[in-house]
């Protein structure tokens, strides 16, 4: 057990370690942990995974409230580098409840509800590289305006299923974006032109869009080609999946949903 390098299961639920001093087991060579459920992010647990590059959690009850889970302890995991969360519940003060550590260069956030103001936070984390928001709930102004001087190092930038309409941003928000990729975004509206201006962008990906975006996507390229000659640009665009396809991944997630919360529905995030 002390060898064992990746633990990844559908959902999982981690005992407390037992208290008894000789039972310490401390698992050094463990770099993946995915996907737990019920997961109290204790001093004593994560002193027993110190070596931790990529976690998975999903939090399906959160009644006892976020302090419950201790979130503010990732912080000491120097080492993990993929951090992805999994929400069956609405929660609008994750981000208050949680410090992340600054080696993390992957984070996916899956099913939350918080302010797109919020993402400040994520914005600051040094060494992100690809952020994934999927399903997403938010609520409040369906506009991200991020800070400049935030997503120093992202590269890859994915926004699937969620609500927004505008999305105000350029170069100084993500000066080394190389791909955006945007799915299922129905309400929004356009890519910002000033998202042209990015001049390490290689590809924008759209996948069962509003019209206006692809329309908007085309523009980029074509100013990208008119102000810079950069003919390397590329706009892949999948309009719809296969009914059949999408059906059956449809009632996937509806499946894992139900299970997960007994039959009960999402909180509304508005």
């Amino acid at each position: 057990m002390t060898r064992l390098r990746h633990l990844q299961l559908g959902k999982f639920i981690l005992p407390d370690p037992p208290r008894a001093e000789n039972s310490v087991v401390v698992l050094e060579n463990l770099q993946t942990l995915s996907t737990l459920i019920k997961f109290r992010c204790t001093e004593e647990i994560l002193e027993r995974v110190p070596n931790l590059k990529k976690l998975g959690i999903c939090l399906e009850d959160v009644q006892m409230g976020l302090e419950y889970f201790y979130l503010k302890n990732l912080v000491h995991l120097h080492r993990l580098e993929s951090l992805k969360f999994l929400f069956l519940v609405s929660t609008p003060s994750f981000l208050e409840n949680i410090i992340f550590p600054s080696s993390l260069k992957k984070l996916t956030l899956d099913g939350s509800c918080v302010r797109w103001e919020d993402l400040t936070t994520i914005g600051k984390l040094p060494s992100l590289v690809v952020l994934k928001l999927k399903n997403f709930a938010f609520y409040g102004r369906p506009e991200w305006e991020p800070n400049e001087g935030g997503f120093r190092q992202l590269k890859y930038l994915l926004l699937d299923k969620v609500r927004l309409l505008h999305c105000r941003a350029d170069r100084d928000h993500f000066p080394v974006l190389e791909r955006l990729v945007i799915k299922n975004c129905q309400s929004m509206e356009e890519i910002p032109s000033e998202i042209g201006e990015i001049l390490t962008l290689q590809t924008i990906e759209l996948h069962s869009c509003n019209p206006s975006l692809v329309t908007s996507a085309k523009k980029i390229k074509e100013e990208q080609l008119r102000k810079y000659g950069n003919e390397d640009l590329q706009i892949l665009i999948n309009k719809v999946r296969k009914k059949r396809d999408k059906a059956a991944s449809d009632r996937r997630y509806e499946r894992s949903v139900s299970k997960q919360r007994n039959n009960r529905t999402f909180p509304l995030c508005r």
